[in-house]
Order: structure tokens, then C-alpha cells, then sequence
């Protein structure tokens, strides 16, 4: 999930420098940051609420104390930079820019040489991006910048490539990802809570398309990119629908992406089609006594959970008991659903035995279904073991907003039960 913490690396990019290069200093200290100092930037501009909201929580920097220039071109090397900064890899970007200085890399003195490393390593860059740049990997995973590389890269970043960078950076590959990663292993292995429910429907996706009036014009390779990134509402069209794929990204646009990845209730309107009973309203939340902010109401997390629940079954399967637990992408934007399978041994002791959403899981489409078992042999009684429904709200760090409690008998029985020990 992205926390505070993770919100301070995600530095935006201050100026663009006539030699190519960019100063990526974070805010200033000051007593208030006000983006009605900004004599390009008012309330009737469409990219007001994202640089009003990053502005002020200090996220990113204008041009000068005056002047945000939101119609300046954004670099492939600063959007580099700001995907591995919000991913929280900007230590191991530091990291590996040191190594290949270390090791007299060409390229190496770069000031983003750490991010491309980084890029590529998590597998955001495929050979599709180091081959159109000119990078040269080496046989130990190196990357090398020559000249006409630190060219291409320096150059404007297109929409069609902003959009495939971020999808891929919702989906990481669990074995390329970073120790100081912000996405908790106990929530995700892979970005999914950045997505919309947690992964993708297939035929949600191709509800986008007519959504695109200029579809046919982005090259095929980039298309599922921009779905992607249509359906987590991080990119939008203009008025006419278009994603004009061709041209250079700016720094308004830039503002609103890195907005949506960060809040999601400025993230566009879900096209899912989440049922009602899911949906949830202004009266589905409190105010706390403790912690400030508002806080998804106990019994409505608890209805969430039983309608996705549903998909979840048992059976009595001789000398075990199968459990499936089967999810459709309902979960409201802004949440994270996890099912947590546990079984009960002749010692007394309760040992997990699977997990959905977690670490253990990878799948991108909906719907999903992850199958269990429990040998009978440890049963007590009528208890074999129990699951855990667990919903997180990814607005308070992941949270825990609500959870569900069946047990699970020999006979391949679901019984609700009261709530205790949850993971």
C-alpha cells in the first residue's frame, strides 16, 4: 500500500533544465504551502484538484515559487524516477546508481542511471523499452547507458508509454521486487492493491474500449496498457474521449496520474459495475474517536464480505475436506479483500495452510478461484479449521475494516462464527 512514508519519496520533478536535466529536491520546509501562488494554476483549470492536493501535502514543487508550468513536457527519465519513488524503491535506486559508479558503468554518472537500473530490474522496462532507448544490459543484469541511450531517454515521455509504465508498475513481479518496497507482504506480493478490487475482469476490460474514442489509433502493443490504466481510473481521456497515445506527456497530466495512484478518491468513476449491496454510500461511514479521518462502518464491511463470500465453498472429500475460495472483482474501490484458510491439528495448535490476495497469490483477472484441503485427521469434533474474510481499507495504510469468521467442519460445512485471533 502507499503509506505517509511512502508519500514523502514521491518527489515530483521542479524544473526542467536546459541541459537535460532535472532538480529533484524535495519541498522546502514552510509554514504553509498554497497553490493560489501559482499564477498558472486556478480553480477552473482541470488539473487543479491533483496539483492542489500534491502541492500542498508537499508531494511536489512548481518551476519557481510562482509558476507550476503545467504545460511543460515531462522526460522519460523523471517519469522514471517518480514511478520507482512512488513504488518506495528510491534507496535501492541510490543503491544501484553508487554500484554502477563503483564499477565504472557507462552511464553509470547519470543522475537517473539508479532509476533505469531499478526499472528494468523490476521488469517495468521489458526488452521492448531497453531496445527502443538503447540500453545495453549486461550478463550480470547491469545496465549501461551510452550516449545515443541518455538521448532517448532525455527525450519527451509519450502518453502510450506513460500508461505502460505505470500498468507494469501495478503488477510487478514478486521476484523482482525490492526489499524496501512499499507493498507489505502480507498484503500483496505484487501491486495488486494498487488496482481497482485487486485485479482485473477480463470483460470490464473490454467494456473500455468503446470508452476510447481514439482506440484504433494507439499501436497495439499499448492498447491492454491503456485499458489498464482506464479501468483503476489513473488515466482518462479529454472531452472527446481521446488517449492520444502520440503525444508528449506534460506536467498537469503527469500530476493527476501520480494523484490517482496515491488517493483513489480522485481515481475516475469505476466502471465495474460493483452490485449495490457493495457499493458503498456517505452513511457506510464513521467518525472515530481516535485517529481523525472517516472509518468504514463494521456492518458494512461485514456485508461486503458475505456477498463475496458467496463465491467460497466447502465439500467432504473422504479423508479431507476441499475448501475453494472463488472472488469476483466487487470489492468497492478503495478496499482489499483477503481469505485466510486454517486448520486445526490433534495437538491443538491452528496452523495456515493458504492465503488469497497475499503473497502467495499472483493472478491479474477476475474472476479467481484458489483451491485448499484439510485432512480430517486433526479434526476436533466438528472442527476442522476455520477461514478468515479480511477487508482492508487501503485509504488508512490497509487497515483492517472489517473481517468474516466461518468454521469449517469434516462434513465440508461453512459456519459463521465469532470473530477472534484475526491474522
Amino acid at each position: 500500500m502507499i503509506t505517509n512514508k511512502n508519500k514523502a519519496h514521491i518527489i515530483f520533478l521542479a524544473a526542467v533544465l536546459a541541459a537535460q536535466a532535472c532538480l529533484f529536491a524535495p519541498a522546502a520546509a514552510a509554514p504553509a504551502r498554497d497553490v493560489s501562488n501559482f499564477a498558472d494554476v486556478s480553480p477552473g483549470d482541470w488539473f487543479y484538484v491533483y496539483v492542489k492536493r500534491l502541492y500542498e501535502n508537499g508531494t511536489i514543487n512548481g518551476v519557481s515559487p510562482n509558476s507550476y508550468a503545467p504545460y511543460a513536457e515531462v522526460r522519460a527519465s523523471e517519469a522514471a524516477a517518480l514511478i520507482v519513488r512512488y513504488l518506495g524503491a528510491e534507496y535501492s535506486a541510490e543503491k544501484s546508481r553508487a554500484f554502477l559508479m563503483n564499477n565504472k558503468t557507462e552511464g553509470a554518472e547519470l543522475w537517473y542511471s539508479g532509476y533505469i537500473q531499478t526499472m528494468c530490474g523490476m521488469g517495468i522496462f521489458d526488452n521492448s523499452d531497453i531496445e527502443r532507448y538503447g540500453l545495453i544490459v549486461s550478463a550480470h543484469g547491469n545496465v549501461h547507458i551510452p550516449p545515443g541511450a541518455a538521448a532517448a531517454i532525455n527525450a519527451p515521455i509519450k502518453r502510450m508509454e506513460m500508461a505502460k509504465y505505470i500498468a507494469r508498475s501495478f503488477e510487478i513481479e514478486k521476484n523482482r521486487q525490492k526489499a524496501d518496497g512499499p507493498l507489505p507482504r502480507e498484503i500483496s506480493g505484487n501491486g495488486h492493491e494498487l488496482i481497482t478490487g485487486g485485479g482485473y475482469e477480463e470483460a470490464a476490460l473490454e467494456k473500455v474500449k468503446p470508452l476510447i474514442s481514439d482506440f484504433d489509433d494507439i499501436p497495439e502493443e499499448y492498447r491492454i496498457y491503456f485499458l489498464k490504466c482506464w479501468y483503476n481510473g489513473i488515466i482518462r481521456g479529454n472531452e472527446k474521449g481521446e488517449a492520444l497515445p502520440h503525444n508528449n506527456m506534460r506536467r498537469s497530466e503527469l500530476a493527476r496520474i501520480i494523484a490517482s495512484v496515491m488517493y483513489f478518491d480522485l481515481r475516475g468513476v469505476d466502471i465495474r459495475g460493483v452490485p449495490d449491496i457493495c457499493a458503498v454510500t456517505f452513511g457506510d461511514w464513521s467518525v472515530p474517536s481516535v485517529g481523525g479521518g472517516l472509518v468504514l462502518k463494521k456492518e458494512k464491511a461485514a456485508q461486503i464480505l458475505k456477498e463475496q463470500a458467496k463465491y467460497t465453498t466447502a465439500s467432504d472429500a473422504g479423508d479431507r475436506v476441499n475448501i475453494t475460495v472463488g472472488q469476483h472483482n466487487i470489492i468497492p474501490s478503495g478496499f482489499l479483500f483477503e481469505a485466510y484458510v486454517y486448520r486445526y491439528d490433534t495437538n491443538g495448535t491452528i496452523n495456515e495452510i493458504g492465503r488469497v490476495n497475499c503473497a502467495a497469490n499472483a493472478d491479474a483477472y477476475f474472476p479467481k478461484s484458489n483451491g485448499f484441503f484439510i485432512l480430517k485427521s486433526g479434526a476436533r469434533g466438528d472442527f476442522a479449521g476455520y477461514v478468515y474474510f479480511v477487508l482492508r481499507d487501503l485509504q488508512r495504510n490497509g487497515e483492517v475494516a472489517g473481517a468474516l469468521m466461518y468454521n469449517i467442519t469434516p462434513a465440508g460445512v461453512l459456519r459463521e462464527a465469532p470473530v477472534y485471533n484475526l491474522p
